[in-house]
């Protein structure tokens, strides 16, 4: 095993919804959404946060 890093072109893209903030659970930019009762990480982001990403693009 070495220790090489990934090649950007191997790594996985964040979703873009993580460019704001989440409203639901208030995970900040570039974190990934949690579930507010545990704190556990979800591999998607909240629906609010994905509205609110959509709203924000078009408005730009």
């Amino acid at each position: 095993m070495t220790n090489t890093p990934i090649p950007t072109s191997l790594r996985r893209a964040q979703h873009p919804a993580r460019a704001i903030p989440c409203p639901h659970c208030r995970a900040a930019t570039g974190q990934p959404c949690t579930v507010p009762a545990t704190g556990r990480p979800l591999p998607n982001p909240h629906p609010s946060r994905t509205d609110a990403a959509a709203k924000a693009r078009t408005a730009a």
